[in-house]
């Protein structure tokens, strides 16, 4: 009952910074030229080799930070949380499944903290951190305003989830909890919420978030620490960072060509494509959830 009580306290708290913070818009920082531009930047501001390169590495920097916080805020709070939540609600209404087996070896109806743990650093987090980096890079393509988030998560829902999780028919855990349209309809509001989430976290820390400097670099990069829970994150983010040390307008380019006006057409006419090219399978997937 505790760690169930802590799950809808981590979920009211996730709700109630996507409702406050659901305006605002991503502000990326500056690109490395501008920074190398900038004769205003003071003396102490500037790290020891204040060139392209240092400046490649600061704004990758950023850019890694706000991924690592709304992946791990968004995946303990929402995804977590709430799939943890879910789960116990469909337990509770699927009582003759109570001690049956799911598909990830767990037993219906018993909720631990190990298991929690367990669901957290396998299933919450790594669909977090992996939905985050499709945000930030997507989030142009995006209706702008409060109604982007929820078309992330929406999406995701039906471009993913009846190929990954969590609305695949094949998991036989959907033949025994349920019933089926109540499962359908969670795990949908879960991921539209989780859509929200990303764009409002990932707004309101891009307008408080400063750049590393030699001066001020441990709270900046203080919460890349997070990305240690997961080994293969921190891999990606440890090559990125020695990427954009080397190459440092590669990252800038590429995020320039998705903003611009022919890349916002095209990723838009690309996400549309996804969308309708997953309905079908989509379709398919709640039809037979629901009729398990």
């Amino acid at each position: 009952m505790l760690l169930m009580i802590v799950c809808g306290v981590l979920l009211v708290v996730g709700i109630v910074l996507t409702v406050l913070w659901s305006a605002e818009r991503l502000v990326p920082p500056p690109t490395p030229a501008a920074l190398v531009d900038d004769a205003g930047t003071p003396q102490s501001e500037r790290p020891p080799r204040f060139d392209v390169h240092a400046a490649g590495l600061r704004v990758y920097l950023w850019w890694a930070t706000v991924f690592t916080v709304v992946g791990t805020a968004t995946g303990v709070l929402i995804t977590g949380a709430g799939g943890r939540l879910v789960m116990r609600l469909l337990a509770a209404t699927s009582p003759d499944a109570t001690g049956g087996i799911t598909e990830a070896q767990a037993s219906v109806g018993d909720i631990t903290l190990g298991g929690t743990i367990s669901y957290l650093v396998i299933g919450a987090l790594p669909a977090a951190f992996l939905s985050a980096a499709l945000y930030l890079f997507v989030y142009p393509w995006l209706p702008r305003g409060r109604l982007g988030g929820p078309a992330f998560g929406a999406v995701l829902l039906v471009t993913l989830a009846p190929f990954v999780d969590p609305l695949r028919a094949s998991n036989f855990d959907f033949r025994f909890v349920g019933p089926g349209w109540l499962s359908v309809v969670l795990f949908s509001a879960l991921a539209v919420l989780h859509g929200a989430a990303l764009a409002a976290l990932a707004g309101r820390l891009s307008r408080s978030l400063p750049l590393v400097t030699r001066a001020r670099w441990v709270g900046p990069s203080a919460p890349l620490v997070a990305a240690v829970v997961l080994v293969p994150v921190g891999v990606v983010l440890a090559f990125g960072a020695f990427v954009a040390l080397v190459l440092p307008r590669v990252l800038p380019w590429l995020l320039a060509v998705r903003a611009s006006r022919i890349g916002v057409i095209t990723g838009r006419i690309l996400l549309a494509v996804a969308v309708v090219a997953a309905l079908p399978a989509f379709g398919a997937a709640v039809l037979s959830i629901v009729r398990d």
